[in-house]
């Protein structure tokens, strides 16, 4: 009966071993690829304080999930920006390298502004307008959560703009990573009054300096935004996450409307400030 359990116990050894040996095994996961998308980085930024003459746009082709060349930059390009209400034109001059830059650009708030790109025989184009921004009165720090698990919070106030409806984006660089993180609210509770954005990132950490911008945006670039970032953190805040949606910028291509063009053309003043975590 010895022998019995002895090869008993060496035959399930074998099983286990034999499982996990398969566990190693190599699964090709097949990641559907439409082809090659004209990804458009058009952010018209105007700092207070500054005449924003010079502005760069980027462009650039997207590519497949496991591609080693995430970014593939778009050369030969023309690209323009006219001002609608005295169609002066601002030529963004090809730079080879996937950017296109102005060096006369002059923004002016709520003026309209409409972005044309002739790429491969196609035109795609874009119209928004330059939203002005709020001064940034402060930044404030604090610390949520308890037992071991607590991380610092950044708020900057600003006094809205009233009378209208308006929107913000809040852009925080750390020092310590190259990615801002984002943040928008709506002054749809707090029309005429100070309101904050608030900014949790996990490399918020005492030493770090922080580099703030505070944009207004238009309505529809916050819709864009907040899905954007509700779809970049959905693996968080519980057991539910987002569904994705697709994710449409303002870009078309004027020959062919069924075509997805990535990215966003958009214009916008902003007041920044850093800010040195204690």
């Amino acid at each position: 009966m010895k022998n019995m359990n002895i090869y008993g116990k060496l035959g399930a050894l074998l099983l286990l071993i034999g499982l996990l040996n398969s566990c190693t095994d190599i699964i090709d996961v097949n990641v559907p690829n439409g082809g090659a998308r004209l990804v458009v980085d058009a952010s018209i930024k105007w700092q207070k304080g500054t005449t924003g003459k010079t502005q760069t746009i980027n462009l650039r082709k997207s590519t497949a999930f496991f591609d080693k060349n995430p970014d593939v930059p778009v050369t030969g390009a023309s690209v323009t920006v006219t001002k609608e209400n005295d169609g002066s034109v601002f030529v963004f001059a090809d730079q080879n390298n996937g950017s296109y830059t102005a060096i006369d650009f002059v923004p002016e708030i709520n003026a309209s502004y409409t972005l044309k790109i002739l790429y491969n025989g196609n035109s795609y184009t874009a119209t928004e307008t330059l939203i002005a921004a709020p001064v940034i009165n402060r930044v404030e720090q604090k610390i949520e959560g308890s037992d071991g698990d607590e991380e610092i919070v950044l708020q900057v106030f600003f006094d809205d703009l009233g009378a209208v409806k308006n929107y913000y984006l809040g852009e925080f660089t750390p020092s310590n990573l190259p990615l801002p993180s984002l943040g928008v609210i709506s002054d749809k509770f707090s029309d005429g009054n100070e309101n904050y954005i608030e900014n949790d990132n996990e490399n918020n950490v005492a030493g770090v300096t922080v580099g703030i911008n505070v944009y207004g945006i238009s309505k529809r670039y916050y819709d864009y935004l907040n899905i954007l970032i509700q779809q970049s953190g959905s693996d968080e805040g519980g057991p539910f996450p987002t569904i994705p949606v697709p994710l449409k910028g303002n870009c078309t291509n004027v020959n062919d409307s069924n075509e997805e063009v990535l990215g966003y053309f958009r214009l916008g003043e902003f007041d920044t400030t850093p800010y040195t975590i204690n």
